[in-house]
């Protein structure tokens, strides 16, 4: 077997291990789940898992980041062609269908209810999560600065801009059960909405 194979497999395994503790942490809990339940789950020894994470926290803090990477390659794929909104709108509607699917929703909802009793959690998720996302879109953004379709401002400021305004009457409402998923038109208006309003802001 060749090294490539051998670390393809090996990246396939740690995948089907960041799956498998995915559903642990939303069906337990984070507090409730151990690297023996996560083992258990996954139908080998307690030994193998310790091969590839050292500790739950480190398995969780490669979750976050996996769904952060897979945000951030979403957003690099956006639309480089065509007019500065076309580009923004894909930003945006990417924010929305990434923050909103089943899977975004259910990780906000275990670090908001465990959080408090463990604090750790939430410094992993925010340093893993919205910290680099908001740090890659803040690069993207200043992109556009630098091509001076958007005006010069703070990059960083500008991303959570548009990443609220993307998610604004939508994010919270869904995060707490009130509102149904969105329907893809529904998600495509707010992000069209959201850009004429960061345009406006924002124009040189």
């Amino acid at each position: 077997m060749g090294t490539a194979t051998r670390q393809a497999r090996r990246e396939d395994r740690r995948d089907a291990i960041l799956d498998v503790a995915y559903e642990c942490f939303v069906a337990e809990g984070y507090g409730s789940t151990s690297m023996s339940t996560i083992a258990a789950r996954l139908g080998g020894s307690k030994g193998t898992l310790y091969n590839y994470f050292k500790s739950k926290e480190e398995l969780f803090e490669a979750f976050v980041r996996r769904s952060c990477l897979r945000l951030h390659q979403q957003m690099e794929a956006a639309p480089q062609d065509g007019d500065v909104r076309a580009h923004l709108v894909g930003m945006a509607r990417t924010f929305v269908d990434h923050l909103l699917s089943p899977q975004a929703i259910a990780i906000h909802r275990v670090v908001v209810g465990e959080g408090e009793r463990f604090p750790e959690l939430a410094r992993l998720f925010y340093e893993a999560g919205p910290r680099t996302g908001i740090n890659n879109t803040a690069a993207l953004l200043e992109r556009l600065m630098d091509q001076g379709v958007i005006r010069r401002s703070d990059p960083v400021l500008a991303a959570h801009q548009l990443k609220d305004l993307s998610l604004s009457g939508l994010f919270s409402l869904r995060l707490w059960g009130v509102i149904e998923d969105p329907t893809p038109s529904e998600r495509q208006a707010r992000a069209e909405m959201a850009v004429d309003t960061f345009l406006r802001a924002y124009a040189p």
